[in-house]
Order: structure tokens, then C-alpha cells, then sequence
């Protein structure tokens, strides 16, 4: 959002809304457009190139999606979403032409230069497969649909996924029975009580050694 502000504000604050200044904006829009598609099909040439054939589990993290369990590889699931981010790029492409040519907006051309870049950087796709980052954490499949609602309504963004990879056991603890644990309990708590009482017995026989020798003075 500072990003979408920022840049709003610059262009009002530069005036780049000129007609003289459109050749530029429209060239920049253009080059970044042709920088992103290109780079999807870069990122199809790596998936196909891997094609990792490790079964993917997963429920569909979807809001509302009826499809249940979905069983696929993880190359068939990383070309689908990229496939989604091509279809997203083209609509995105259609609405902001719309807006400039039939209404004049300029903005739109603007943050449409450079978002894109930002979001294909962030895209989980791109930090694993042009960045090589590992696939844990925020970047384990299956992705969850971004909610912006999610914080405020606590909404599960969480999908359940097996992927089919070999993993070793930790060696199990053994459990400790009550009766056990009431054992060792009595034994702990009995041994302080010996010890005051051998304590209690000592003082006292020094005690009557004590007055015993006061009564022969």
C-alpha cells in the first residue's frame, strides 16, 4: 500500500500526467509486460526441465471450493499455478489498457511498471525455482490464496498436505504410569521427612547426654 501511495503521489507531484510524458509511461508499461511474460515462460522451462514427479496431497485451500482432496505431482501443481499467473497477467493486462485509452487514466500504467516486478519476486514460484530457496515454511505447497481478511476474521489459512517423501520416526519415549509417578512422588517426599526425623533424634539424645552430666556435678 506505501508503494501504491508513494507512487501516486510522485506522479501528481511530478506531473507525469502530461501527454508529453505518455510515449515514456507507455513504453515502460510495455517493456515490464514483456519482462513478465517472458520470465513465466522461463519459469515453465525450469518446472518441466525438474519435473519433480513427488505426489502432492492436498485439501483445496480455496475459499468456498468443493473439490476436496486433490491428488496431482508437484510439477503438475507448480505449472498449474503458473499457468494461473499468466491468466492473471493477461486480465490485468486487458483492464488497465481499458482504463487508459478509453477513460485516459494514467495512474494505472504507473503501478502497473512496477508492481508487477515486485509481486513476480515475492511469487512463490520465482524464490523457488529461479532463486532456489527451499520449499518450507511460506513457500510449502500447496499456497494458500492471499485473504486480507484473514487476520481480522481468524480465518484457517492452513491447508492439510502429504507429499510423498521418506521421513525417519524420532524414537519413541516411553510413558510413565501413575502408579509409577505416585511411587517415585511417595519416595521423593518420604526421604526429607527420614532425614528430619533422624535430625529430631539426634538433637534429643544430646540433649539427655547433656542433662545427665549436669546431674553428677
Amino acid at each position: 500500500m506505501a508503494v501504491i501511495f508513494g507512487t501516486m503521489h510522485i506522479v501528481k507531484k511530478a506531473g507525469l500526467e502530461s501527454p508529453e510524458y505518455m510515449p515514456i509511461i507507455r513504453s515502460a508499461y510495455a517493456t515490464v509486460t514483456a519482462i513478465i511474460f517472458g520470465l513465466t515462460l522461463y519459469l515453465k522451462t525450469l518446472i518441466q526441465q525438474k519435473n519433480d514427479t513427488n505426489e502432492l496431497e492436498y485439501d483445496d485451500p480455496t475459499p468456498g471450493s468443493q473439490e476436496g482432496r486433490i491428488k496431482t505431482t508437484v510439477c503438475k501443481y507448480d505449472l498449474s499455478e503458473l499457468s494461473k499467473l499468466q491468466k492473471s497477467t493477461i486480465f490485468t493486462v486487458a483492464i488497465v489498457g481499458f482504463m487508459h485509452f478509453k477513460f485516459g487514466y494514467v495512474q494505472p500504467l504507473i503501478l502497473q511498471s512496477i508492481m508487477p516486478l515486485m509481486n513476480l519476486y515475492k511469487n512463490q514460484l520465482f524464490q523457488i525455482h529461479v532463486l532456489g530457496k527451499p520449499a518450507v515454511d511460506g513457500l510449502q505447497r500447496p499456497w494458500v490464496p492471499e485473504n486480507p481478511f484473514a487476520a481480522l476474521t481468524g480465518a484457517n489459512t492452513t491447508a492439510d498436505t502429504t507429499i510423498a517423501t521418506t521421513t525417519t520416526a524420532a524414537p519413541a519415549v516411553p510413558a510413565t504410569s501413575g502408579s509409577d509417578a505416585a511411587a517415585r512422588s511417595s519416595t521423593d517426599s518420604a526421604a526429607p521427612a527420614s532425614a528430619d526425623s533422624d535430625n529430631d533424634a539426634s538433637a534429643g539424645s544430646d540433649n539427655d547426654a547433656s542433662a545427665d552430666a549436669a546431674k553428677e556435678d
